[in-house]
């Protein structure tokens, strides 16, 4: 099967990279030419033609996607809503990140709004002056990461003319709320490398993290998937997971490309017992990411973080080598039949396609509110505003400084609260608030099918329907709950507990045996 051929190839051929990281960054290069690869995440000694590890890029065609993801994972956010007069701007400083006590003047941008400030304290932006360089003052939400323009100029400026560079990185998961600094990012990508010769590229790991893509965000989508879970080698996952992500993601931005990243080298942290997967189990993934339409093929890891990867293990790099020559001598990979069950869960054709088919049933949006620190340990049983009034309008008191009830879109049913509120290790012990309207044509008996990580309880108009207490990881259909609609409008909410970690909700509805629930209308008013 051909890989998607877009204008975003290398001298031709399909992406085929790595992420590199190693301590010996010129050995890592070698492994990566000896393997077939022409493209490296990476920075600038491999862009850097004068430096040993840029010579040995340029003189083997290996080309460069260079990082700035750093312009995002400041830990700077705002940290209550402001309106358009605001001359002093309220930030949240995440742990590790501190103001810059430095006298200004300074440029930063929230959306399409540029501000120029005197100074940063603790107390946030200081004399600031709204609405320059010809944009328009606005009010924006709490909880958006700031970007600054003049710094990612300059090194955007600096890296833009190397012979080895590819495009640009941005985007490593999720920092929390980044679509207004991804925009901000592409802007002055394209504003100081005009042309579109370098693509700006995104990475997205689950499908929670989608909620980060929007138009102007990025050219190219990385999506990942670790194909191992405590459940063991999951065959069938890597293709749900990309057409569930390309599902919204296209609803978005019709007909984006993707390169699959490949994240089949470490099986310790699923703690399985299996270990690492196997060459066959390595092929499948790629035929996987083929088959759904990837540009191209990028390894999670060499060598890096101490965990195995594909060049420490030679079942692995042998299957990696194969492959790789396969696509660079014919453009293609032979991509076997789906599997029955790939067969029975697939949403969206194979290969590559433009628009989304619908997929009824899903909760598409919601209204969320949070994070709400449980102090004492209550979990679902602690009580705050939410609880006793739903007010879309109130502003309440929460662990990033004050929030109100914004929309936020879902990945195929997925609300994902790690990629909304970033900061896992800041939100532990936390509790979020969600809710929607479902309106049905007619009385109707049907199944709520529900996961969540990790307690949640939902309601339905005011009536708890579904309550579940412990940790766990969210997955799909992991409980399922008979409730019937009456006809017309009524409203969900959920209430979802944090205790450790990534946390999140999934809500879709089906019939009595199973199939989407068809004719059902949400609303986020």
């Amino acid at each position: 099967m051909k890989l998607h051929e877009t204008r975003w190839m290398v001298d031709g051929k399909p992406i085929l990279g790595t992420y590199t990281g190693g301590a010996d960054r010129l050995g890592d290069l070698r492994l990566v030419r000896e393997a077939g690869m022409n493209l490296v995440i990476a920075g600038e000694a491999e862009l850097d033609p004068s430096r040993p590890e840029g010579a040995f890029c340029r003189e083997h065609g290996i080309r460069v996607m260079h990082h700035l993801t750093h312009f995002l994972y400041h830990g700077i956010k705002l940290r209550e809503p402001i309106t358009a007069d605001q001359t002093t701007i309220p930030l949240y400083f995440a742990r590790g990140a501190a103001p810059d006590r430095d006298p200004g003047p300074y440029v930063v941008q929230l959306d399409d709004e540029i501000i120029h400030y005197q100074w940063m304290t603790e107390a946030g932006l200081v004399n600031c002056r709204r609405g320059c360089e010809g944009t328009k003052a606005a009010a924006h939400r709490e909880g958006v990461i700031l970007f600054w323009p003049q710094a990612c100029a300059v090194e955007v400026e600096r890296v833009k003319g190397s012979p080895n560079l590819f495009g640009y990185y941005v985007l490593d998961d999720s920092p929390g709320d980044a679509v207004s600094a991804l925009r901000a990012l592409y802007q002055t990508v394209q504003k100081v490398d005009p042309g579109g010769r370098h693509p700006v590229c995104a990475g997205f790991g689950d499908a929670g993290s989608v909620i980060n893509l929007a138009p102007g965000v990025c050219d190219l989508m990385l999506i990942y998937w670790y194909p191992v879970s405590r459940a063991g080698y999951e065959r069938e996952r890597t293709a749900e997971e990309v057409q569930r992500m390309l599902t919204a993601a296209r609803g978005r931005v019709p007909g984006i490309p993707f390169a699959g990243v490949y994240q089949a080298f470490d099986g310790a942290p699923a703690d399985t017992g299996q270990g690492v997967p196997t060459g066959e189990q390595l092929r499948e993934q790629l035929e996987d990411f083929v088959r759904e339409g990837a540009c191209g093929l990028v390894a999670f890891i060499s060598r890096a973080g101490g965990l195995p990867g594909w060049a420490d293990l030679p079942e692995l790099g042998a299957t990696l080598r194969k492959a790789n020559q396969e696509i660079l001598a014919t453009g293609e990979l032979q991509v076997r039949p789906e599997t029955e069950a790939m067969r029975r869960k697939r949403l969206q054709p194979q290969g590559h396609w433009e628009r989304p088919r619908p997929v009824p049933g899903v909760v598409p949006a919601w209204r969320v509110v949070g994070p709400f620190a449980d102090s004492q340990e209550q979990g679902l049983d602690a009580i705050f505003p939410p609880d006793r009034e739903l007010d879309l309008n109130a502003l309440y008191p929460v662990v990033f400084g004050t929030a109100g009830w914004r929309r936020w879109e879902t990945t195929c049913g997925v609300l994902g609260l790690t990629s909304l509120y970033g900061e896992q290790k800041g939100v532990e012990k936390c509790l979020a608030y969600a809710c929607c309207g479902v309106t049905s044509p007619r009385q109707q008996a049907v199944q709520m099918r529900l996961g969540s990580d990790d307690d949640a309880w939902v309601r339905l108009n005011g009536k708890e329907v579904y309550r579940f207490v412990g940790g766990r990881g969210l997955d799909y259909d992991q409980d399922v709950v008979p409730v019937t609609l009456p006809a017309g409008r009524s409203r969900l909410e959920a209430k979802i507990y944090n205790r450790v970690g990534m946390w999140g909700l999934f809500l879709r509805f089906t019939d009595r045996a199973g199939q989407p629930a068809k004719g059902l209308r949400f609303d986020t008013e």
